[in-house]
């Protein structure tokens, strides 16, 4: 095995780039891919192998491994969103439960009015929009040397296992203006002031329980992935 020179490693680079992979998990595997081979070859070789590597890796292949890998990262991340939700039911957590369900049942039971129920749904929906930005943050700084090594490729590099869960960071926010607005164009002749306290709690918790899971989540994804 070889090490390969900075100019056969531009080569490289060349040719993948060619072929507009956007998922920075694919591009990252078929870069690794086309230098581990390579390396295993003399340098005279190094052309005929690439253009036999080519022959493998085509556009539509590469398009093909990407699209499956974006469907299975958007699969994986609900699993183990729902895995770890389901884990806060298990006895090893009853008492951390029990203990956001006492705290957002006191608090909402203090609310007297609809500006302080509205705070208390903002707690949860604060911390996902902290969330987001510092994972962006930590995104975009993972993906930087992949991005540099492939400079100039013209089009975004993003990470699959990142896109779903950003998506999943900006969700809650959207959903929360449903439970608040949505009440008021449906029922305009009744009186929902008795039904905010309760209605306001079981929301929070719900968002607190989908924002700790999606944060769990994003620790144990972050580990392997470049997240």
């Amino acid at each position: 095995m070889r090490q390969l020179t900075n100019i056969e490693l531009q080569e490289i680079r060349k040719a993948i780039m060619r072929k507009e992979i956007t998922s920075a998990e694919i591009l990252m595997e078929v870069y690794d891919h086309y230098i581990s081979h390579l390396e295993e070859f003399p340098e005279d070789k190094f052309n005929e192998q690439l253009f036999e590597l080519e022959q493998k890796f085509t556009y539509a292949y590469c398009h093909a491994l990407q699209f499956r890998f974006n469907k299975e990262a958007k699969e994986d991340i609900h699993k183990t969103q729902w895995l770890v939700i389901r884990k806060y039911f298990c006895t090893s957590r009853w008492l951390y439960l029990v203990g956001i369900l006492a705290i957002v049942y006191y608090i909402s039971s203090q609310a007297r009015n609809e500006q302080e129920y509205t705070l208390l749904l903002l707690s949860p929906m604060i911390l996902l929009f902290v969330s987001n930005i510092v994972f962006g943050i930590q995104n975009r700084r993972k993906l930087r040397p992949l991005k540099k090594a492939f400079k100039g490729i013209g089009i975004p590099i993003n990470s699959s296992l990142a896109s779903p869960i950003s998506e999943r960071l900006s969700l809650p926010v959207l959903m929360a203006q449903v439970f608040i607005y949505l009440p008021k164009l449906i029922f305009t002749n009744i009186d929902l002031t008795p039904y905010l306290s309760a209605g306001a709690g079981m929301v929070t918790i719900v968002l607190i329980l989908y924002t700790l899971s999606l944060l769990e989540v994003w620790k144990l994804k972050s580990k392997t992935a470049m997240v």
